[in-house]
C-alpha cells in the first residue's frame, strides 16, 4: 500500500500503515494523535469503519473467497450512510488534516474496490453468459436451427 498519498495542497500526508485486529489483518492507516473536536473525532471514526469495512470486501474478493456481497455492500451503505450524515453537519473545508488524510485513503479505497468489484461482475457475467448457452443447446432438438435437414 502506498504510504503517502497527496493532498489538493502539494502535501504529501503520512500514511503509517498498521495491521488492525478487527479487519483480520487487513491493513488501514492509523491517524495521527491531535486535538479533534467532537465531530471530527465521530467522522474519524466512522470512515475508519469504512475503510475497514471496504478493505474487507476487497481483499475477500482478491482471495476469490465465497463472498457474500449483500452483506459486504449492506455494511459499506450503512457507514457511507452515516459518514454522509455526518459530513453534513460540518463545513468540509474546515476539517483536520488527520480527517482529509483519512478520507482520501478512503477515496482510494473505494476506487481500488470499484475496479476489483467490476472485474468480479465481469467474470459473472463471461459465465453466465456460458451457462445460459449450454442449457439452450442442451434443450435444442435441433427443430429450429438455421439449417434445415432432409
Amino acid at each position: 500500500m502506498q504510504t503517502s498519498i497527496q493532498e489538493n495542497t502539494g502535501q504529501s500526508v503520512d500514511l503509517a500503515v498498521v495491521p488492525d485486529a478487527a479487519t483480520n489483518g487487513v491493513q488501514t492507516p492509523q491517524t495521527p494523535l491531535m486535538s479533534l473536536s467532537e465531530s471530527e473525532e465521530r467522522i474519524l471514526e466512522c470512515v475508519q469503519r469504512a475503510i475497514r469495512a471496504v478493505s474487507r470486501e476487497t481483499k475477500a474478493l482478491r482471495e476469490e473467497k465465497n463472498v457474500d456481497l449483500r452483506a459486504h455492500s449492506d455494511e459499506k451503505s450503512r457507514v457511507l450512510l452515516e459518514l454522509s450524515r455526518l459530513t453534513e453537519m460540518v463545513d468540509i473545508k474546515t476539517l483536520s488534516s488527520s480527517v482529509t488524510s483519512e478520507l482520501l485513503v478512503l477515496r482510494k479505497l473505494l476506487d481500488e474496490n470499484q475496479k476489483v468489484l467490476q472485474k468480479h461482475l465481469e467474470a459473472v457475467r463471461e459465465i453466465t453468459e456460458v451457462l445460459s448457452k449450454a442449457m439452450l443447446a442442451a434443450e435444442s432438438d435441433g427443430t429450429y436451427g438455421a439449417q434445415p435437414t432432409e
